[in-house]
């Protein structure tokens, strides 16, 4: 079992490639309550992996480090953390070395807004040669970013040669990606190398997603929480998990299909 806890729907960035544009629920960071609620699920269902991202940007949210250290403390898991790393801090990085957890970070370059404004990476950049420098044992990089219709392949295959470049002399460094294709966003994110799914990706059961307030719902790709199960500081673990399973049994047996599910598997 994964969990996706989505800790902020606030992101400092307006991506080609990213939905948040178009999000029309309100801006928020998790609470202390929400957390807390959260925490008896992993503490119940013990998570192989925890990623502290949905719609927003993860390093904005203050208490992200305490959050990982009290989870750290419950159960011992590998956290995935996706960020675009314009937030990142080598403090931040050093202080995980104090968890028995791994933590990957999945750090995606998005070179270009929507509106075409170049994202300025030359700081995370350098940064990021400090911090591979000094990594704690625990903590892991993968590098990524996707072509659209601003970023070419072939320039984000010359980024990709540099870093593979890097990845030579420092073990922190894992992988670095170029992925030619973007996901759709249930038909929000129109480029040319945009995909289709033919199957839903999490028909499986195997991911519980959290968001900002609390709502537990279907799916990542879910930008408004239009299906949602229940929240955790109104309903008991035992109804939101019964829908849960209702939910995926209908998808599997192609029942009572979602409008979002039809979006997103058109």
């Amino acid at each position: 079992m994964n969990f996706q806890i989505e800790l902020t729907n606030i992101c400092n960035l307006k991506c080609v490639e990213c939905p948040h544009r178009f999000m029309k629920r309100e801006q928020d960071t998790m609470s202390d309550e929400v957390f807390f609620e959260i925490l008896n699920y992993i503490d119940k269902m013990k998570p192989q992996t925890i990623i502290l991202h949905k719609d927003g940007e993860p390093l904005i949210h203050p208490k992200l480090f305490d959050y990982m250290k009290k989870i750290d403390e419950f159960h011992t898991t590998k956290f995935d953390i996706y960020t675009n790393g314009l937030l990142l801090k080598p403090k931040f990085i050093y202080g995980l070395s104090e968890l028995k957890s791994i933590v990957s970070i999945l750090l995606s370059y998005h070179f270009y807004s929507y509106k075409g404004n170049r994202v300025d990476y030359s700081g995370v950049d350098e940064r990021l040669l400090t911090i591979f420098e000094y990594c704690p044992k625990n903590v892991r990089f993968i590098l990524a970013t996707h072509v659209t219709d601003l970023a070419s392949k072939d320039e984000l295959d010359l980024w990709k040669a540099e870093w593979d470049d890097v990845m030579q002399e420092y073990e922190a460094l894992e992988a670095v990606h170029v992925n030619p294709h973007i996901n759709p966003w249930t038909g929000l994110i129109q480029q040319k190398n945009a995909i289709t799914f033919p199957a839903c990706p999490y028909a499986d059961g195997q991911h519980l997603f959290f968001g900002v307030t609390g709502n537990v719902i279907a799916c990542c790709m879910d930008l408004e929480e239009e299906i949602q199960f229940g929240n955790v500081l109104k309903e008991p673990f035992d109804v939101i998990m019964e829908r849960r399973e209702q939910f995926y049994k209908e998808l599997n047996e192609k029942k009572n299909m979602r409008e979002l599910c039809l979006r997103c598997l058109a």
